[in-house]
């Protein structure tokens, strides 16, 4: 739990309120001379000697002791962050002080920052000469994941399922949960069974993680919304689909960062208690999210780098860090009575679960990030000591991401290149024979390539496609327009176009333009006599036409003028009761 820590304005008084006699009577003989028997004498004598040469005994500290000094002046605003120095230096400046009270100096740190902090003069004094801590370095993993790890490149997988997933929306065929946005439990087989690549595990007991988050992501990203039930195209999300997929996982990682759409924590389920104390429980994701792209964005692309590491620069750093939840004491294991977490330090089940959960179920997923990773089974063991832990193979489905590398795309994302160039073998390249499209590109097909084919085609080979009329005005009908489909095809064909099929969208084109709805209007019924009257008037036949023996059409627009003109001869148009 957090707790304030009190500055106080003078050493003097920092001393009175932190220690007792005895122990300024052994902090008094490490800088004075004569020791004064009582409290406030004993006070005025450390303060004295302190100030009269604070670089001298300044020096006197061990190594480890001086950085402490010197990362509370310089990063910590005079605080002293136990868990951050741990982090850096792998090591408790209070200990090292200790292995050096022969000498002395075991309790001469004791004499800098009392109670967590240091007082406000003697802070001053100090940023005159105590010098600045080296800045921390990023550690890289040199080597690589190890071999015990799998290694999934997701850059171009997440191309061809953004395309996949996008027309599936188009297709009206994800279904979410109007309520919380999530996707039904056939969407998400759905889903996982059309991924490039598959899932990260096909393991029950894990369950779906990209099949999970992709539905949240087009919406909380801005590419999709629910419609009834279903997700919808937004015009963001039609474009995604048709020019720029790499630029659409651009804006919707960005409009990701404040959706309060779902906290990903919440996928950590062994963690009860989430949703008590009125749903503030726990803070709110968009404050979490910026502190973790900040992260990210100072990370050089194509470097491995292990998690472990990414938590201590967390632990490290101010600008990183980011607290969990407003109550921890509400969190618990399995039992309310007995597992509540607060008994424990927190970070690792908290703050650690989160990123690992962030990194891998949805950066990745976006294709942000390279992965290695194992099985979470027994991957982790820092929530062993947990009141309830003892049924639990893993704390989080994401317990086994090991390592993470910034990709291409995720350069590109995440604002560390201008533009992102997919790779040629994602784009398939077609040649016609008569009105059959022939893929020539080789290999697997990108899943979003035959989408686009079975919307415009009918596939009658596992690499052809008949086109026709009526398969071209079916996919008019969704969200294609003629024009594209045509530029698409040409486009991604060496010889473009041949004939047949250029005379197969002039037909297209013609039969798509004969009929041409310019609007609703209205159908009245009349008296075959009247419906002769009306229609030789010169003035109210130019607003109306025949319709059978019984009835007349207004032209649309032309209702008002209608009315009026029946009014002038004496008549009103009723509304049919049906």
């Amino acid at each position: 739990m957090t707790h304030t820590i009190r500055t106080h304005p003078s050493l003097a008084e920092a001393l009175d309120a932190h220690y007792r006699t005895d122990d300024l009577k052994k902090l008094a003989a490490l800088v004075c001379f004569e020791i004064p028997e009582k409290k406030p004498e004993r006070i005025k004598a450390v303060v004295t000697a302190l100030f009269k040469e604070p670089k001298a005994i300044f020096a006197r500290l061990s190594p480890l002791a001086q950085l402490a000094v010197s990362e509370a002046v310089h990063t910590w605003g005079g605080r002293f962050e136990r868990r951050m120095f741990m982090a850096r230096y792998a090591a408790s400046p209070w200990a090292e002080a200790k292995k050096g009270s022969r000498q002395g100096t075991g309790d001469l740190l004791s004499l800098f920052i009392i109670g967590g902090r240091i007082p406000a003069d003697l802070l001053q004094t100090l940023r005159d000469f105590v010098p600045a801590p080296l800045e921390d370095q990023i550690r890289y993993a040199e080597t690589g994941p190890g071999e015990e790890c799998q290694v999934r490149e997701t850059a171009q997988a997440a191309l061809a399922n953004a395309a996949m997933i996008l027309a599936q929306v188009a297709g009206k065929k994800v279904r979410v949960s109007a309520k919380t946005g999530r996707a039904t439990a056939a969407t998400v087989k759905m889903i996982g069974e059309l991924l490039s690549g598959g899932d990260w595990y096909n393991d029950d007991e894990i369950g779906p993680m990209q099949a999970f988050a992709w539905p949240l992501l087009l919406q909380g990203g801005g590419l999709a919304r629910s419609d009834g039930g279903s997700l919808a195209l937004t015009p963001a999300g039609l474009k995604a689909l048709k020019k720029d997929l790499a630029g659409g996982i651009k804006a919707a990682w960005k409009k990701w960062e404040k959706t309060a759409l779902i906290d990903e924590f919440s996928r950590v389920t062994a963690i009860k208690g989430q949703q008590s104390g009125g749903g503030r429980t726990m803070t709110s994701p968009a404050k979490r999210r910026p502190m973790l792209n900040m992260l990210l964005e100072d990370l050089q692309p194509g470097r491995w780098i292990s998690v472990d590491e990414l938590a201590r620069l967390i632990l490290s750093r101010d600008g990183y860090s980011f607290s969990m939840v407003n109550y921890e004491w509400k969190l618990y294991l399995f039992d309310p009575q007995y597992g509540y977490l607060d008994y424990y330090d927190t970070w690792p089940l908290l703050q650690f679960r989160y990123l690992l959960v962030y990194l891998f179920e949805y950066c990745a997923t976006l294709g942000l990030l390279d992965v290695a990773y194992t099985k979470p089974h027994r991957a982790l063991d820092d929530f062993r000591k947990c009141w309830g832990s003892d049924e639990l193979e893993f704390l989080s489905h994401c317990d086994g991401l090991r390592y993470i590398r910034i990709n291409d795309l995720g350069a590109y994302v995440l604002g560390h290149t201008e533009s992102f160039l997919a790779e040629k073998d994602t784009t398939m390249l077609y040649t016609f024979d008569g009105r059959d499209i022939l893929s020539t590109g080789g290999g697997e097909i990108p899943p979003g390539q035959i989408l686009f084919l079975d919307r415009i085609a009918r596939r009658r080979e596992i690499d052809r496609w008949r086109l026709s009329a009526s398969s071209l005005m079916s996919a008019m009908g969704g969200a294609e327009s003629l024009a594209e489909i045509r530029a698409t095809l040409a486009a991604s064909s060496p010889t473009g176009l041949n004939p047949e099929i250029e005379l197969l969208f002039r037909e297209v084109e013609e039969r798509s333009t004969a009929f041409v709805e310019v609007g609703r209007t209205s159908l009245i019924a009349c008296s075959p006599e009247m419906r002769k009257q009306v229609l030789t008037d010169k003035k109210i036949s130019r607003l109306c036409l025949p319709a059978g023996d019984r009835y007349l059409v207004c032209i649309p627009g032309k209702e008002k003028q209608l009315a009026d003109a029946l009014a002038a001869l004496g008549y009103s148009v009723a509304v049919s009761p049906e």
